[in-house]
């Protein structure tokens, strides 16, 4: 027996119509898309941010006033670390001083200037290690005791005071990246006079110590 063909069906069942230009699904699946790439636009804008912050043009040395003639402007992503530095946004306030030796090209931190002046007297840095200092706080005086090295050998002279009565004008824990550094910067007011020998014990491999001084005021 030869069955009847069955008729086809002259147009596409409801069920597999071809989606249109107003389809819901359609239209959800666009604005899903759009909205993937504005939230892609969004990140990268806000991790490529820039923001203006002082470098120096010049070297600068401790004491040395810090002005817009040895600072320029330049654009820098700090991200988390960008209180630390001075924005360009804020004005340099007459009579800044640097606290520390600032390199030309450096960001200016803000913990390496001050408007703090004491007539006669400079600020001076030493690293100590934190726990020996940690007793000490601004205003404390202290003696700076110096042991230098004996040339040509690994042995140390008799240590000697080279200033007294040096004011502590902060002790403060310095950091890395990865965490603490078991170091604490400790500010000095020193007589203008000791600056010098102070900075060479520093930095000639000496011994240096600070310890508390029998300074009373009036002296």
């Amino acid at each position: 027996m030869i069955k009847e063909a069955l008729p086809m069906p002259s147009k596409l069942t409801p069920r597999f119509k071809k989606p249109g230009a107003t389809d819901p699904r359609l239209l959800i699946g666009v604005f899903i898309v759009v909205l993937s790439l504005l939230g892609v636009l969004g990140i990268i804008r806000a991790t490529n941010q820039t923001e203006p912050f002082y470098a120096l043009t010049a070297d600068v040395g401790i004491g040395e006033h810090v002005t817009t003639q040895n600072l320029t402007v330049v654009d820098a992503r700090l991200a988390g670390s960008s209180k630390q530095y001075i924005s360009a946004d804020q004005p340099i306030a007459p009579g800044t001083v640097a606290k520390r030796p600032l390199v030309s090209g450096e960001l200016l931190a803000a913990s390496a200037i001050t408007t703090d002046l004491k007539e006669g007297r400079r600020l001076v840095t030493l690293l100590k290690d934190q726990y020996a200092v940690a007793d000490f706080q601004a205003g404390d005086r202290v003696d700076i005791w110096v042991a230098s090295k004996v040339e040509g050998s690994n042995t140390y002279n008799e240590p000697r005071a080279i200033a007294e009565g040096a004011e502590i004008h902060s002790v403060t824990p310095q950091e890395s990246i990865i965490g603490g550094t078991g170091q604490s910067a400790v500010e000095l007011w020193v007589e203008s006079d000791l600056l010098s020998p102070v900075l060479a014990a520093s930095s000639d491999g000496s011994v240096i110590n600070i310890v508390p001084s029998t300074y009373k005021a009036g002296q």
